[in-house]
């Protein structure tokens, strides 16, 4: 994705596509709002409304969804469509270290994300049980859903898989914080395991239907958002809700609940896909959402954010070697062919790849 295009849809989608979202959930007069009462009563949806504790649709879906729909306008990476072992070698992150600590800092936050939106109902008092069950319930989902995707990794990969493992600890933050303050800690630990779960088969699915998701940005937010919406329709109890909101019903013993979360689900994910297919596809038309195949070579570190070449030289020459050991290895000749950004670039020298560091040079074809 062009560094501009990313630019823009940063600010379409905070100024007009989450906004509207924050406004139908969490005002006091949105449609989909659980704290909307009228005068006699009476709210759009019946008893409780679509309840969000702390965004797991309002937030994680919005972005999930929004994600999902510009990789598919967008279309895969270069050599997504490779067998498994060359898409694996050439397109695997760089860096799991910065990626551990990335989590770990993102998990830490997230006690300040749950905890702290009990602050927005009730006294104080009450304020604080809630977010001490929030910060406890936050916990047990992400430790839970860590646990399965690893057990998951050794038994059906065969290893150890520290990305799923991280990723497995953001798929269970994000299914709880739609109820991280009115379901019980048991209920965590389900939503946990089942998120885990949702992960994984959004993230094989998307790769089964050819689509490629760099950082299983939806699998994580966009689907585990959508089940811990749902989550708050089967979990959250009578007692915790009464608590945190203040309204008391058989909403949750009924089913109303759960029909109300999956009302406002259906709502959040028709809008976001709605509005962000109406930026990404002019975007693509107009030549202004995906980068070139030989600026996609070099790599953004080097023609975005100028990071000299020398740097980026290990990445490069893993990926010409997973490429000739392919059964699909380009020719010497093509190789050759100036046009062509294969293997050959992996093995210059230093003082060679320097021509090639600017952007100007890089487009243009051009030799310094």
């Amino acid at each position: 994705c062009k560094l501009e295009a990313y630019f823009l849809y940063s600010v379409y989608l905070t100024a007009f596509v989450y906004p509207i979202v924050v406004h139908w959930v969490w005002s006091g007069t949105g449609f989909l709002s659980a704290t909307y009462m009228d005068e006699n009563g009476n709210r759009y949806l019946s008893k409780n409304g679509m309840i969000d504790f702390a965004g797991s649709g309002v937030v994680h879906a919005v972005g999930g969804v929004a994600g999902l729909i510009g990789t598919m306008i967008m279309g895969p990476r270069q050599g997504f469509y490779g067998d498994a072992e060359r898409t694996k070698a050439t397109l695997k992150g760089s860096n799991e270290l910065l990626c551990s600590l990335g989590v770990s800092i993102l998990w830490m936050g997230w006690y300040a994300f749950n905890g702290g939106s009990a602050f927005g109902y009730l006294g104080t008092n009450t304020q604080l049980n809630v977010a001490a069950k929030s910060t406890v319930c936050t916990t047990i989902s992400a430790a839970a859903s860590a646990i399965s995707t690893t057990i998951f990794s050794r038994f059906f990969l065969g290893h150890y898989d520290l990305i799923l493992c991280l990723n497995g600890v953001l798929a269970g933050l994000v299914s709880v914080t739609a109820g991280a303050g009115i379901v019980e800690p048991w209920a965590a630990m389900l939503i946990g395991i089942i998120g885990s779960g949702v992960y994984i088969i959004a993230s094989y699915g998307l790769k089964a239907l050819k689509i490629d998701d760099p950082l299983d940005a939806f699998p994580v937010h966009g689907a585990c958002g959508i089940w811990g919406c749902l989550a708050v329709g089967i979990f959250a109890t009578r007692s915790n809700i009464v608590r945190a909101y203040g309204f008391d019903n058989d909403a949750i013993s009924s089913g109303n609940q759960f029909k109300n979360q999956l009302i406002g689900i259906v709502c959040i994910v028709a809008w976001v896909a709605t509005m962000m297919t109406a930026l990404f596809v002019p975007l693509k038309y107009a030549g202004l959402l995906r980068i070139s195949a030989k600026v996609e070579h070099i790599g953004l570190d080097v023609m975005e954010h100028g990071v000299p070449w020398k740097h980026n030289a290990a990445a490069v020459d893993k990926r010409a070697r997973a490429e000739r050991s392919s059964n699909k290895t380009p020719s010497r000749q093509q190789s050759s062919n100036p046009g062509s950004y294969g293997p050959k670039y992996a093995t210059q020298s230093p003082a060679t790849a320097k021509t090639y560091r600017r952007s100007s040079d890089i487009k243009n074809g051009t030799h310094v």
